[in-house]
This record gives C-alpha cells, sequence and structure tokens, in this order.
C-alpha cells in the first residue's frame, strides 16, 4: 500500500512539473519579442524569429530556458495565419542571433545548433 502511494505521488509531481514547464514556455512565448521578419519573393508569406522572455517569468522561467531553445520560428500567410512553427519541436536548439532565418528556393529556412532545418510550405510558392 505505502508502495503505491510513492508511485502516485512520483506521478502526480512530474506531471505538475510537466505542466509547469508547459505554462512557462507558453508564457515565455506570448512575451516573445520579434527578432526579424523575412518575406518570401512572393510577398506571400513570412517568417518571424522570436526570443523568448523567459527572464520576464522569475525563476520558474530561468529554470525552463535550461532545457528550451533560445529562439522559435513561425511562418506565417500574408493574412497572418500561422503555417508552420519551430516552438515545440523540443529535440530541436534554435538560435537567431547570430544567423536569420531565410526563404530559399521558396523554402523557410532557419538556424538550430545542428545546421540549418527548413519547411517546404505550399501555401507560400
Amino acid at each position: 500500500m505505502t508502495g503505491r502511494r510513492a508511485l502516485l505521488l512520483i506521478a502526480l509531481a512530474a506531471v505538475a512539473a510537466v505542466s509547469g514547464a508547459c505554462y512557462v514556455k507558453m508564457a515565455a512565448a506570448r512575451l516573445a519579442h520579434v527578432y526579424s521578419k523575412t518575406w518570401n519573393d512572393a510577398g506571400t508569406c513570412y517568417i518571424n524569429s522570436y526570443i523568448p522572455q523567459y527572464s520576464a517569468l522569475g525563476l520558474a522561467g530561468q529554470i525552463v530556458r535550461i532545457f528550451t531553445s533560445e529562439a522559435f520560428f513561425r511562418v506565417y500567410a500574408k493574412d497572418g495565419t500561422l503555417l508552420k512553427s519551430s516552438e515545440w519541436l523540443l529535440w530541436q536548439n534554435e538560435f537567431t542571433v547570430d544567423e536569420r532565418s531565410q526563404w530559399v528556393g521558396g523554402r523557410a529556412i532557419y538556424p538550430t545548433v545542428k545546421g540549418y532545418e527548413s519547411w517546404n510550405v505550399p501555401a507560400c510558392r
């Protein structure tokens, strides 16, 4: 009986930690500053580079910042419709201060610590 209670407490603590981290990540994204905005050649889409504001969220933000990227990227249609986002790609580590996102051959390109990643966005051709 004691083992089950301990396991339940551990599971609840893990759920609380993950929920708290997700809340902090969403709040930092909501407060994020647009670092750069780049339109594609056709003028139909743009890619924004964002720097999340973890520092505005105190100690919880500083802790979550250790495990996340310093930037994220979103592709929008001309009318502001969100088409792609790297915000929740947790296996990637993006940055933007030294290099910016760009459009190359109709693809949205953005920098990561392992090189460039890209999206082919048919709506942006």
